[in-house]
């Protein structure tokens, strides 16, 4: 590096030039880089989602899972294969080696998924094919407030708000929870169907047939050409209830005759309530990769334009917004990075005693880390609490090639007495290797760490690099900035006649000799013992190395730092077969307590059905904090608050968790501790697990302590008389279709008015659903009479069943899992729970 510092030396202008260039390239590069919480991973999972509606989890691991296991379980580099089974949905989860690419792990996977469509059950939705996206967690919630109707206000939140936002670039899904659209309901009586010999699939086909829009082609006059539609579908839901199902004699069976239309809305799967109060709540989620910060800025900045067109009455209102976790937390690593390197300059003014030296020491640290922003979006790494975490290390090395150089130059003008531009020069050339080899062994340290493999190594790629940027440009700007500016800022020392040298010493540096000399002289004493026992340091090193595991293992261990993000969730599951308006009422309760009882809290949210399965025995309570400035405890003591006092009062069969918001969607359990048990016989596992967490409740630290299976979920089981339904002339498939048209209800045809189409869906009156009784009324096709009592042909029988069958490796698999209170360490649950074991 002799060459360029002689160059920096001789043309300055040089120099200033370069730094300038790296600095402007920075500065660009920094207003170009993302912001958020993590960098981003893509993880090799691809998830085969499929929709059986109404079948049981057993039937839909069966019928579906195991199919689908087995057809993708033979594809190549496959890491780990898991599934969950519950009601009408299977979800298998295909997670691959770290090397394979996930684009090309989809494809494999789709052609693997298409060879078993032939053997899944008929009337599947088709099995969907899509990788796993981590970010696939909703960033902004987004309440519509107004004192209309549900059916209204959802009106107006999906067609005037929804739609708006989902046109910003970087938002990937917009959904409503709460909300109720409009529908055309066709309520079935079974008892009329009975008395005029139809059955519940009449009304369907009549409805679907006499109600549709079809092309008829061109009809060509000559001169011109006109296009023919012919148009089928029906001017008014009153008019649906005027469609003839059947001409019996003179006499027309219409709709209406055997069904109540009604211009209504969907039944409810949803709910969200703010404060206690209804409302429709925006979920918005981001597209893989995007910026959080910025997505969430587009859509504020929408939203804001979007209100002012809403109808008088309307209002739009911020409640979750989890950019506010990652400004805040990518913030507080700014301000300790600044802060470092204020400090940094501090100490080495400190030691010089040269105002001159410190800064051109100094001055590397800006240069350094603004160059390391353009490497950095060169990577494509963005700004987050991993690279965020590298730069403020890096403050305090990069200062430490300018002072090595620094150093040696002031040696080379006072002790060597060279005149200062060739001492920048000659020095910058004598510890060039050494300097040089220093900057070399600091990256051969980090750049490994880029290449780890797991998912830590995903993470902790980008500290490696921004690591390794940084040192490499602190190199540059000492072989090159620094000997400029120590040619021209460092004096060369005064002289006596006698040659000698006269210093002439400044306030700073007599305050730094008095603080600097006794250290010194502490440490050249510490030095001199050291070198005369070499053997004790020897030793120390050798106990100091074997310390290093016991010490690990005493160490708390986490996978994110515990930090206060001044929100948490708290996770509610009633007994199964609770209905949505009872589970409803159960959250609200315990938000309405956190509300009143526990203080520092902001608002509350409570929402159920916020998953792709929509449970409804599943509510979350989501509580925001106020700012931590202004409330006396942490989140983390009023969430042990909330156990001990709210949570600890509630009936023993809720289910209840009390967890951090979290930071990324990893498609399993959050919980600190997870212990996984495996075996084909749930009815062991669910005993073994119930065990397990009973005498896990007893470890001190273990809170929330819980598993994945869940047991019990009533079901209303139907046996066919097959001898008897055949004689009967009644197939299976006419009773299934029947059920599920009368119970589950069907989308039977649409209904189009003012551009926009909805829903027209055909059920039985609640009446002729909620019982047993009621469904004995109803007639299924048979191609002997008619029509007969489905009474005839079938019986019920009560049953209970499993909420959810989870499988690893195709295997069924429990997991126990907890979380840890503070002041306990996760290592301190999992040595409880393996004794337990």
């Amino acid at each position: 590096m002799q060459w360029l510092a002689r160059l920096c030396v001789r043309r300055p202008v040089f120099a200033a030039v370069l730094m300038l260039t790296i600095t402007v390239v920075g500065i660009a590069a920094y207003f170009k880089l993302g912001l958020d919480w993590f960098p981003k991973i893509d993880f090799p999972v691809v998830v085969v989602t499929t929709r059986l509606d109404g079948a049981a989890p057993e039937e839909v691991e069966t019928e579906i899972t195991e199919k689908i296991e087995e057809a993708v379980n033979t594809i190549n580099g496959i890491d780990e294969l898991r599934s969950v089974s519950v009601e009408g949905v299977s979800q298998v989860f295909i997670t691959f080696s770290l090397d394979k690419p996930v684009d090309a792990a989809a494809q494999d996977v789709r052609d693997h998924v298409s060879t078993a469509i032939a053997n899944l059950p008929r009337g599947i939705d088709p099995p969907v094919v899509g990788k796993f996206d981590p970010d696939a967690i909703p960033i902004l919630y987004v309440a519509v407030e107004s004192k209309r109707g549900v059916r209204e206000t959802t009106e107006v939140a999906d067609k005037r708000v929804r739609r708006q936002i989902e046109s910003i670039p970087g938002v990937g899904q917009v959904n409503l929870l709460g909300g109720r659209k409009r529908q055309i309901n066709v309520w079935l009586d079974p008892v009329q169907l009975r008395a005029v010999g139809l059955a519940p699939q009449d009304v369907q086909r009549a409805i679907g047939a006499q109600n549709l829009t079809t092309p008829g082609g061109s009809v060509d006059t000559g001169p011109s050409e006109l296009t023919l539609r012919v148009q089928g579908r029906v001017s008014s839901p009153f008019a649906i209830g005027q469609i003839v199902v059947r001409q019996q004699g003179n006499h027309a069976i219409r709709v209406s005759d055997v069904a109540r239309v009604e211009d209504g809305e969907e039944e409810g799967q949803t709910v969200a309530l703010l404060d206690g109060k209804p409302t429709v709540m925006l979920t918005i989620r981001k597209q893989s990769g995007e910026n959080t910060v910025q997505v969430v800025d587009g859509v504020l900045e929408r939203l804001g334009d979007v209100e002012h067109t809403l109808p008088a009455g309307y209002k739009l209102t911020v409640v979750r917004d989890n950019s506010l976790v990652v400004r805040t937390a990518v913030g507080a690593v700014k301000e300790h990075l600044v802060l470092g390197a204020i400090l940094a300059s501090l100490v080495v003014l400190l030691f010089l005693g040269n105002f001159r030296s410190a800064v051109i020491s100094a001055i590397a640290i800006p240069v350094s880390i603004i160059g390391t922003f353009a490497l950095m979006w060169v990577e494509g790494f963005t700004l987050n609490m991993i690279t965020l975490l590298a730069l403020a290390l890096a403050v305090g090395i990069v200062i430490d090639d300018a002072i090595v150089v620094l150093e040696n130059i002031h040696r080379f003008i006072h002790a060597l007495r060279y005149k200062p531009f060739p001492a920048a020069v000659a020095a910058t050339k004598d510890i060039g290797l050494a300097v040089l080899a220093t900057t070399l062994s600091l990256m051969a340290v980090f750049i490994p760490v880029a290449f780890m493999s797991g998912i830590v190594g995903r993470f902790l790629g980008g500290f490696g690099l921004t690591m390794a940027f940084a040192i490499g440009v602190s190199m540059l700007v000492s072989f090159s900035l620094t000997p400029s500016l120590s040619a021209r800022w460092l004096d060369p020392p005064e002289v006596d006649a006698d040659g000698n040298i006269v210093e002439h010493k400044s306030r700073l540096q007599r305050i730094v000799d008095a603080f600097y000399l006794p250290v010194e002289r502490v440490y050249m004493g510490m030095l001199g013992w050291s070198m005369r026992h070499r053997w004790v340091i020897v030793l120390a090193c050798v106990i100091a190395l074997a310390s290093l595991g016991p010490l690990g293992k005493a160490v708390k261990k986490g996978f994110v730092p515990d930090d206060d993000q001044g929100a948490f969730q708290v996770n509610v599951r009633a007994p199964e077969g609770t209905s949505l308006q009872s589970t409803a009422l159960i959250g609200e309760r315990i938000a309405r307590q956190i509300r009143e009882q526990i203080p520092g809290v902001q608002l509350t949210t409570m929402t159920i059905g916020d998953t792709d399965q929509r449970t409804p025995n599943r509510a979350g309570v989501y509580v925001r904090l106020i700012d931590p400035e202004k409330r006396e405890q942490t989140m983390n003591q009023i969430m042990a608050r909330v156990r001990n006092e709210i949570v600890s009062r509630q009936p023993k069969d809720l289910r209840i968790d009390v967890s951090q918001v979290d930071a990324f969607n990893s498609g399993q359990s959050t919980a600190s501790v997870q212990y996984g048990i495996y075996g084909p016989d749930l009815d062991k596992l669910a005993e073994y697990s119930t065990t397990i967490v009973r005498e896990l409740k007893k470890v001190p630290g273990a809170v929330d302590v819980d598993t994945n299976l869940v047991v019990g979920k009533p079901e209303l089981q139907v046996s066919i008389f097959r001898e008897k339904a055949a004689d009967l002339g009644v197939q299976v498939s006419d009773i299934a279709q029947t059920l599920q048209l009368l119970v589950g209800g069907l989308k039977i045809s649409s209904y189009a008015e003012k551009g926009e189409d909805y829903d027209i869906r055909a059920r039985a009156e609640r009446q002729f659903r909620s019982d047993p009784r009621g469904l004995a009324l109803v007639t299924v096709p048979s191609v002997r009479y008619g029509s007969v009592p489905l009474s005839e042909v079938v019986e019920w029988k009560p049953a209970t069943g499993p909420s959810a069958i989870n499988r690893v490796s195709r295997q069924r698999q429990v997991v126990v899992q907890a979380n840890v209170a503070p002041g306990f360490g996760d290592s301190d649950i999992q040595l409880a729970l393996e004794k337990i074991i």
